[in-house]
This record gives C-alpha cells, sequence and structure tokens, in this order.
C-alpha cells in the first residue's frame, strides 16, 4: 500500500506541469470568449417565417384507439417574431410573437377497426401559438451569420378543429360531446435559429405540459399534444 501511494505521488508530480498547462490553456479559452461574446452587436432582430409541422398526441391511456380517432400528424405554421435586448454585456434577448397554426391527419383503417371507426378516420385544429423565450444571440464572420438558441413557454388557443369517422364531422370542441377537446393549452417551447444575412432556418419544438384533452367518460382519454416545426424565414 505504501510503494502504491509513492507511485501515485511521483505521478501527480509527472503530471503536474501539464495539468497547470492545460488549466491556463482552459482559462484563456474561456476568457477569450467572453471578451468575443460581450464585443458582439445587441440590436433587436425579428423575423417572418413559414414552416412545416410534424405534430402528434401522446395519450395516456387507449393510446392506439385514440391515435386512431385523432390522427392529428401533421401541418403548418406562419408568424412573425421579434426580440428586445434585456441584458447588458450580453447578446440575451426576450423573443414574443404570434403564429396562426394548422394540424391536421387521417387515418385509413383495417377491416379489424373499420367497423367501430369507418373506414377513414379524420381530424384537424386551427390554432394561434404565442410563443415568449430567452434567446442567447451568437454571431460569427463579420456578424453576418447568427445562431439563436432558445427556450421559453408556448401558449396556444385553439380557434376551431373537426374530427371525423363514421361519415359523420363533429367538432374537437363541442362540450355535449364525449371527446370534447380543450381551447387552452401551455408548454414548454425550445429551439435553435440560424440565419445568414437577412434568411433563417429555424427547428424548434413545443411539448405542452397542459392537456388538450381530458374527457370522456371518467375522463379516459388523456393526451398532451407535441409540435416539432422546421421554417424558413427572413429577418430585418
Amino acid at each position: 500500500m505504501k510503494r502504491f501511494y509513492a507511485l501515485l505521488i511521483v505521478a501527480l508530480f509527472a503530471f503536474a506541469p501539464a495539468l497547470s498547462a492545460q488549466s491556463a490553456s482552459f482559462y484563456n479559452a474561456t476568457r477569450d470568449a467572453e471578451k468575443m461574446i460581450k464585443k458582439m452587436p445587441t440590436h433587436n432582430y425579428r423575423r417572418a417565417y413559414v414552416g412545416i409541422n410534424d405534430a402528434h398526441i401522446n395519450w395516456k391511456d387507449f393510446d392506439h384507439e385514440c391515435e386512431i380517432m385523432f390522427p392529428i400528424k401533421t401541418g403548418f405554421t406562419l408568424g412573425y417574431l421579434e426580440s428586445r435586448h434585456i441584458y447588458d454585456g450580453l447578446p440575451l434577448f426576450v423573443e414574443y410573437g404570434a403564429n396562426i397554426q394548422y394540424l391536421y391527419g387521417k387515418e385509413v383503417l383495417s377491416e379489424t377497426f373499420s367497423a367501430l371507426f369507418g373506414e377513414v378516420c379524420k381530424a384537424n385544429t386551427f390554432a394561434i401559438n404565442i410563443p415568449v423565450n430567452a434567446s442567447l444571440r451568437l454571431l460569427f464572420e463579420d456578424y453576418k451569420f447568427a445562431v439563436t438558441p432558445y427556450a421559453g413557454i408556448n401558449f396556444r388557443l385553439n380557434l376551431s378543429g373537426s374530427q371525423t369517422n363514421m361519415g359523420v364531422k363533429n367538432s374537437l370542441y363541442d362540450k355535449d360531446l364525449v371527446y370534447a377537446f380543450k381551447r387552452f393549452q401551455m408548454g414548454l417551447n425550445f429551439g435553435v435559429a440560424f440565419t445568414y444575412d437577412v434568411y433563417t432556418l429555424s427547428i424548434g419544438r413545443v411539448a405542452d405540459f397542459s392537456r388538450i384533452a381530458k374527457t370522456g367518460i371518467d375522463e379516459i382519454y388523456k393526451g398532451r399534444l407535441g409540435v416539432t416545426t422546421i421554417a424558413v424565414g427572413y429577418a430585418f
């Protein structure tokens, strides 16, 4: 055991200069990065965008049956976003805006389920989203290229929607129906936007933490909506 400790002490002394150099190098790199970030412009930015969506309602129970009845899968979004700089010395912003979003889908059923739901089930929703985010805007290449990660809260107001099975079309928000959806949701909003000159490409995710559905007999239909958006836009 004494021999082991002796070898350990020798090894520490042998590697101490290298570790010290690495620590100094890491410190200098961190300090240089901090100086670079503090020198970045902090002017406010705006962008208009259009995107495609991948959507899915995550059901707690009866997931297969509910996915057949409410096959929301895809959609598109049209929106506007602007920012305000909020912290001196850092390119930290608060973003806010609004977008309109149409989600839809259909499911062609096998003979097993067609007797219960009809040959085709369809569903769609039309909503307004209001995102409020914190963002960090990092500029490179003479400030023409920007990378902007963000995270925040999304507020969703469902304006209309319908569900069709057995050839009958009903509103998703008719409170007299067993499966009536809710009009309002809140969720976590996060993603990243890339900007070159005036052109933007962004990918983001909204994961609701309030349910879009909590209804049915004994509230058996419990689902939360998740939407991924890939968008292109124009910054100004």
